[in-house]
């Protein structure tokens, strides 16, 4: 890269930056749609620099990661403004500390009325049992004996999201790609920066693991190569052949136990796993969760369940495709979230069935849940990010731009406590994403991918990842 290549590399990061920076530190949100602009432009500089990183020589990874770490100083001492769920997060972790079962009570439950904080009468849903897994709560409960703060939270969250992004440096330059395009596509990206500097959203402890996944499937983590020339040692122990057969599904099975019991989605790309590597990997992953649920598990199922059972029937935000699955069973919304939960389990099978690797598989899968789900706040748009980021998937990068429109109705939420989600919002959203998802897979896209050659193969690609 030239001298003036990292001259425009640096300016974009700084455009970015300082876009980022006034989007946080501008007072009041009476004027949702100017204010909107910043994360837009921000997004766009994102956008530039991932470009500009194709052009000559390689820039410098200390000057990626260093954009990157300041723009998430920027926002670090901001008290969140876009999101209370924070708030739920202490409070799990406040109740876990106090020898009580989070799952128990909600927390306007009376059993709880004598370890209330000052804080409480921020806690969104308070009538609601938490729907948080196992292991995010053992991290809440962490939280709060490293001081229960907001900064505390935001301080163990960055530790992991900045250890995803080392994660997918290593894959990239273990598969070929370009370590700096994928690290801006990840680090950089506005919407992680904002959701998790900003707004103190755990789901980057979720990207760790979903990283540590990829990278565990990507090749053995004692670096060994396939296809490597060494010879087992002859006639092993029982022992060292247990440990061969059970190394590496173990390890897979154990990252998707972990990335689950953050939060559920990625439970979904348990069939690919299975086919390409084996039941092993099942019983592993059932063992993890088991394990982590068992301290939890007096409340009993329906207590674990419940404000899961009451997200799952009543929540809904940023409907996109849903409207029309909605339309089409006829208004029920019961029967509309079983057509979509079908779907996106088709699509796990249909992953399965073509071995997809483990980075496209969950490309797809996670991305078909954002498409048609009911419910897409702006942080769940992250979990398809460290793929799309590996593979520079351009539509699923893209509603990592657009998830900022889901902040509209912000001002009108806080007054009035309803959050409007006008059709033109909706449709700004959703239907670019769709837009540039169907012209990749329509025949006149394959045409143009074939005629840029198609037939090369891609780098990074494992075996059953043929092209998109």
């Amino acid at each position: 890269m030239k001298l003036t290549d990292r001259r425009m590399l640096l300016l974009f990061g700084l455009l970015e930056v300082a876009a980022l920076a006034a989007f946080g530190w501008l007072d009041g949100i009476a004027l949702p749609l100017p204010r909107l602009l910043l994360p837009g432009a921000a997004f766009l500089c994102y956008v530039a620099a991932a470009l500009s990183t194709n052009r000559g020589s390689p820039p410098p990874l200390l000057l990626l990661w260093g954009i990157g770490i300041v723009a998430r100083l920027a926002l670090l001492p901001l008290f969140p403004e876009l999101s209370d769920d924070i708030y739920r997060y202490l409070w799990d972790g406040h109740v876990l500390l106090e020898g009580v079962n989070p799952y128990a009570h909600p927390p306007d439950g009376e059993a709880l009325a004598a370890i209330r904080t000052e804080w409480h009468g921020e806690i969104n849903h308070p009538h609601i049992p938490t729907i948080y897994p196992p292991l995010a709560q053992v991290l809440f409960g962490l939280v709060n004996i490293a001081g229960g703060t907001i900064l505390a939270a935001k301080l163990v969250w960055m530790c992991f999201d900045l250890g995803a992004a080392l994660l997918l440096q290593g894959i990239a330059a273990r598969t070929g790609r370009s370590p700096a395009r994928v690290l801006v596509w990840y680090l950089w990206s506005p919407l992680l920066i904002v959701e998790t500097a900003w707004s103190a959203h755990y789901d980057a402890v979720g990207l760790f693991f979903v990283a540590l996944l990829i990278r565990a499937a990507a090749g053995r983590l004692d670096g060994d190569r396939a296809g490597s020339s060494a010879r087992p040692p002859p006639d092993p122990s029982p022992a060292r052949r247990f440990l061969r057969i059970w190394k590496r599904p173990a390890f897979l099975g154990s990252a998707l136990g972990l990335a689950t019991l953050v939060k559920f989605a990625p439970a979904a790309a348990l069939p690919p796993l299975a086919r390409r590597y084996g039941l092993r990997v099942v019983v592993v992953f059932a063992a993890v969760c088991a394990v982590f649920y068992l301290p939890f598990a007096g409340a009993g199922v329906s207590a674990l369940t419940e404000g899961l059972r009451t997200y799952a029937r009543h929540w809904s935000a940023n409907i996109g495709a849903f409207s029309l699955v909605l339309h089409l069973a006829a208004g029920d919304p019961v029967r509309a979230r079983a057509a979509v939960a079908v779907l996106v389990l088709a699509v796990a099978g249909y992953t399965a069935w073509r071995r997809f690797s483990v980075e496209r598989a969950m490309l797809w899968i996670v991305g078909a849940g954002l498409l048609l789900s009911p419910t897409v706040h702006p942080w769940y748009v992250l979990w398809v990010l460290p793929m799309a980021a590996l593979r520079g998937h351009a539509p699923f990068l893209l509603i990592g731009g657009l998830a900022f429109l889901g902040y509209w109705g912000l001002a009108s939420y806080e007054a009035t406590g309803v959050w409007p989600q006008p059709v033109w919002n909706r449709a700004a959203m959703w239907l670019p994403v769709w837009g540039l998802l169907l012209w990749r897979l329509v025949p006149a896209g394959a045409s143009r991918l074939r005629a840029t050659g198609r037939e090369r193969e891609e780098p990074g690609r494992e075996e059953g990842d043929e092209g998109e």
